[in-house]
C-alpha cells in the first residue's frame, strides 16, 4: 500500500487527510505541522465550512488516531531536512504548507527519503512540471510535480477542450473566489491596501496566478491567456468566467454539445442538434491533440 505523508495541515492538508482516510487504498504514514497534535485533532473534527467530521479523531502518544483504528505519526518538525521520511518508508509527500513552493525546497523532501513530492500550489520558478489531472501527464522519470491551484484545476480542462475542439487565439478569465487566510478579518494597514480591507465585508479585486499556471500545463497558450480575481465575502467556493476568441465560427449549441460530449454526459440528442466530434474539431494542424491522463 502506498504510504503518504502530509507536510502542512492547513485547509488543504486537512482535506487531504480526510480523503486518504476515506480512500482505503492509501496509508497515511505521517503528518507534519508546527501546531500540537491535540490542536490538529480538534481542527480535523470541527470545520466551520464542511461541518463536523463523522469520524472520531484524537491525539495519543505522538500520533493521530482515527476511530481507534487508523493512526499516523504527528510530527512538529520545522526543518524539511530533519523530516524522517526515509525511516517512515514514505512513498509520496503532499507539500501543503503554502510556504515551500520552490524546486529547491521540494527536493529537500526527496533528500529526506520521499520517493515522490506533490506540491498543492503553483510552483515558483525551476523546472517542476505543472500537472492538471486529465489534461497533461508527467514524465515517468519525474518525481516532483505541482498540481497548481484550485482555480487552475477549474479552468485548465475548459481551456484544453476549447483549444482542441475550436482553437483559441486569445483568452481571459475572471474568477470570483472565496476569501483566503492572506486577507484581513477587519480593516488593517497593508502593503496591498485592497487586501487590507475586511475580507467578509468587501468585494476585493486581486491578481491571480491561475492563468499563468494554466500556461505551464498548456504552454501553447503562453502569452495568449491571462486573468484577474475578485475575492468575495464568502468562506468557500468560487466560479470562473472565461472569454475566448476562437479560431473558427461556432454557436452556443455547438459549444454546449462539445462539453456534453467531453463530459460523457448521457443525453439524447439528434445529429442535427449536436455536431459530431469529427465535424466540431478545428481544421488547423496547429491545434493540439487531446492529452492523455496522468501516467500511473
Amino acid at each position: 500500500m502506498t504510504r503518504i505523508a502530509i507536510n502542512g495541515m492547513g485547509r488543504i492538508g486537512r482535506a487531504a487527510f480526510k480523503q486518504i482516510i476515506e480512500d482505503g487504498t492509501l496509508e497515511l504514514a505521517a503528518v507534519n505541522d508546527l501546531v500540537p497534535a491535540e490542536e490538529l485533532a480538534y481542527l480535523l473534527k470541527h470545520d466551520s465550512v464542511y461541518g463536523r467530521y463523522e469520524r472520531d479523531v484524537r491525539a495519543q502518544n505522538g500520533c493521530l488516531l482515527v476511530n481507534d483504528g487508523q493512526s499516523c505519526v504527528a510530527l512538529n518538525e520545522k526543518s524539511l531536512d530533519k523530516l524522517p521520511w526515509r525511516d517512515l518508508a514514505v512513498d509520496i509527500v503532499l507539500e501543503c504548507t503554502g510556504m515551500f513552493t520552490k524546486e529547491a525546497d521540494l527536493k529537500r523532501h526527496a533528500e529526506a527519503g520521499a520517493k515522490y513530492v506533490i506540491l498543492s500550489a503553483p510552483i515558483e520558478g525551476g523546472d517542476v512540471p505543472t500537472i492538471v489531472h486529465g489534461v497533461n501527464s508527467a514524465d515517468r522519470s519525474t518525481n516532483i510535480v505541482s498540481c497548481a491551484s484550485c482555480t487552475t484545476n477549474c479552468i485548465t480542462p475548459v481551456i484544453e477542450i476549447l483549444g482542441r475542439r475550436l482553437g483559441i487565439l486569445k483568452a481571459t478569465m475572471t474568477t470570483t473566489h472565496a476569501y483566503t487566510a492572506s486577507q484581513a478579518l477587519v480593516d488593517r494597514p497593508s502593503k496591498d491596501r485592497r487586501r487590507g480591507r475586511a475580507a467578509a465585508a468587501n468585494l476585493i479585486p486581486a491578481s491571480t496566478g491561475a492563468a499563468k499556471a494554466t500556461t505551464k500545463a498548456l504552454p501553447e497558450y503562453d502569452g495568449k491567456f491571462d486573468g484577474v480575481a475578485i475575492r468575495a465575502p464568502v468562506p468557500v467556493v468560487s466560479i470562473a468566467d472565461i472569454v475566448c476568441l476562437v479560431a473558427r465560427p461556432t454557436s452556443v449549441n455547438e459549444v454546449n454539445c462539445i462539453f456534453r460530449d467531453e463530459a460523457g454526459a448521457r443525453v439524447t440528442v439528434t445529429s442535427s442538434a449536436c455536431p459530431t466530434r469529427r465535424s466540431s474539431r478545428p481544421t488547423s494542424s496547429t491545434i493540439p491533440e487531446r492529452r492523455s491522463s496522468i501516467a500511473p
